[in-house]
């Protein structure tokens, strides 16, 4: 027994001595950074739930103002760098780009097939193929004909609001996640997805609550983010299963109707599949004018992607841009100015042409992606070893090793006083005028460089038209429970979410 125990012990001790020399890497490098411990890295105050990684990589970024780059340690003593000056950002996003292709999103593509078809999650050739494959869907001819289903969302939105008067406490998130589950079930899947007529429609059932703060968010986030051993382990999906299965079924039978391998309905079945305009038609059309076979399992990837990604970043902006009216009424009342003047233009109606011409509401909502980021940071991985110019004017190269990660601290960069001056004041006149001023790489909301996000153009379409066909007839305040239900952000989840929601009601304008 007295063997055993010593043996326990100089296992235990070559272990910690191992761990101890991982968190000396950059001393031996001789690059500046925060100290790390074995297994936490400088990571301590996010394992234990009680700050957002984010703002974990704030604090190391406000901490070295003197710094282009930091060395710093995250979960299990892995040495990484953190991106300081915007020079440095730009110089992994853009110009190094061939070398730190790779985001650093762990997903397991045997277990998660239709997660990897994501164009931000996917590694090697794949990524490029996926991204050029929904590219043509997002131009802006393609989201000016998307509007049609658009515009029939917002019209039920506007009714559900109204119907609920009476209760007259809404939950933002759970309203708007139903407003672009529906767009997305309508504008990619040519779907009625009924997700204001029935609290239990598929489309809400399935999908609205995937990326809310749960108990096991701060274990998906680390899976996802830091560890794909433990998203082994854990079996962790981007794609939950149940959806998967379900989206899996409907794309097939959509993808029969439209491809002709079922027999056809009525004589009419023909001419309205030709009608079809939807992204799975416009996918479907671009194969075919390739002359390539058109790929389900992709497809069905691809439609993962609609869904996950277009209700769920969408949804979170405009909640958080109902929040930040709500409490910057001056603010709010410059978006009504515009939006009663756009509107008298265009005969009363939200038109597309209207919706390009509401400039203050498009710039309050970069600005509430700039306070409320969906990632508060973005991490790249070294595909190819490259030579990194010196940390300080007195520094030496630093030479960075194939699969080192970068961090790109999204938050920190967007609350820098002297990129932003009063960083915590919602100021959407930043993005008017100025908005071409701004440096390169200082506005991260939607990424930047070539995997900077493919549909932006159609969530900020989605987006300001949801919100102008509300604020059309009604102003938004904070709901009553906000005393009880106060709103913070939670330190668990990889997007940025609220932990306890945001509670909004409606007046109707005058």
């Amino acid at each position: 027994m007295e063997i055993f125990f010593s043996m326990l012990a100089a296992i235990c001790l070559i272990l910690f001595s191992f761990l101890f020399w991982k968190c000396l890497y950059w001393q031996r490098q001789g690059i500046r950074g925060p100290r790390g411990w074995p297994l936490v890295g400088s990571m301590w105050r996010f394992v234990t739930g009680r700050q957002h990684y984010g703002d974990v990589y704030e604090r190391i970024y406000n901490d070295n103002p003197d710094l282009s780059y930091v060395g710093f340690y995250r979960l299990l003593g892995e040495p990484v760098v953190l991106l300081r000056s915007l020079d440095m950002i730009k110089e992994v996003l853009i110009r190094n780009f061939n070398n730190c292709q790779d985001n650093v999103v762990w997903v397991n593509p045997q277990r998660d097939p239709e997660g990897f078809c994501n164009p931000f999650i996917a590694k090697g050739p794949k990524w490029r193929t996926m991204r050029n494959e929904v590219m043509p869907i997002f131009t802006p001819n393609k989201v000016k004909g998307s509007f049609a289903h658009i515009e029939t969302v917002c019209k039920k939105m506007v009714k559900y609001v109204d119907d609920k008067m009476k209760t007259n406490c809404f939950e933002g998130k759970e309203l708007f996640s139903k407003f672009t589950l529906g767009v997305i079930a309508s504008a990619a899947f040519g779907l009625d997805g009924q997700t204001f007529e029935k609290s239990d429609s598929d489309f809400t059932q399935l999908a609205e609550d995937i990326f809310k703060p749960n108990p096991y968010s701060l274990l998906d986030t680390i899976a996802l983010l830091f560890s794909p051993k433990l998203g082994d382990l854990i079996k962790y999906r981007y794609v939950p299963a149940n959806v998967a299965t379900w989206l899996r079924h409907i794309v097939m039978n959509i993808l029969s109707l439209r491809l002709d391998e079922v027999p056809l309905l009525d004589k009419s079945s023909n001419s309205q599949r030709a009608e079809q305009s939807d992204f799975i038609q416009w996918l479907i059309e671009n194969k075919q004018k390739q002359n390539e076979p058109v790929d389900r399992a992709t497809i069905v990837g691809h439609c993962s992607t609609f869904l996950l990604e277009g209700f769920e970043t969408s949804s979170s902006l405009m909640a958080f841009a109902l929040y930040e009216y709500a409490i910057n009424p001056l603010e709010q009342q410059k978006v009504f100015n515009e939006l009663d003047e756009v509107l008298k233009r265009h005969n009363g109606q939200l038109c597309y042409e209207a919706l390009q011409e509401l400039c203050y509401l498009e710039a309050s909502l970069y600005e509430t992606l700039r306070l409320h980021p969906p990632m508060m940071a973005l991490l790249k991985q070294c595909t190819k070893s490259f030579e990194m110019p010196p940390q300080s004017g007195d520094g030496e190269s630093f030479l960075v090793p194939e699969g080192m990660i970068f961090v790109v601290p999204v938050k920190a960069v967007h609350y820098d006083n002297d990129i932003y001056p009063d960083p915590l004041v919602f100021k959407p006149q930043r993005f008017m005028q100025d908005k071409d001023k701004l440096p390169s790489c200082s506005f991260l909301g939607f990424g930047e460089g070539p995997r900077k996000c493919p549909g932006g153009r159609f969530g900020l379409a989605q987006g300001k038209a949801g919100i102008a066909s509300l604020l059309s007839k009604y102003s938004v305040h904070l709901a009553d429970i906000v005393s009880e239900r106060p709103f913070e952000i939670s330190t668990t989840t990889f997007l940025t979410a609220a932990q306890n929601g945001i509670w909004i009601k409606f007046k109707e304008r005058s």
